[in-house]
């Protein structure tokens, strides 16, 4: 979802309220000519504090902001079924999508397991 903000915010935050933490992952954080900051977000709503177990979860939570369930098994389906230079394309990207999810996923897991 993309976001706009007045300041420059963080790259990812923990928000805490009524006993359900929200990760908020910022994604592409650029500065407007305006001076705003704009950014797609993704939210991760998770009971207990991030750790190493969370990981799946949260690449699971990458990849469904930008593909849905239904979207993920027609790309593999097409794929699967007539792989046309636009399905090879499509799932090319779905797959690209996945691994950069897993890259984000990694660094944040990382980066909260070496503040321990």
């Amino acid at each position: 979802m993309k976001e706009i903000y007045d300041f420059e915010p963080k790259a990812v935050e923990t928000i805490i309220s009524t006993g359900i933490m929200t990760t908020v992952i910022r994604l592409d954080i650029t500065k407007m000519e305006d001076g705003t900051w704009e950014c797609d977000e993704v939210e991760y709503n998770h009971k207990e504090p991030l750790s190493k177990d969370s990981y799946g979860h949260l690449v699971s939570a990458l990849v469904r902001a930008k593909y849905s369930a239904d979207e993920i098994e027609a790309i593999q389906q097409n794929y699967l079924e007539s792989k046309t230079a636009e399905h090879k394309d499509t799932f090319a990207a779905l797959k690209s999508w996945r691994a950069i999810a897993k890259k984000i996923a990694h660094e944040i897991i990382s980066d909260i397991a070496s503040k321990k």
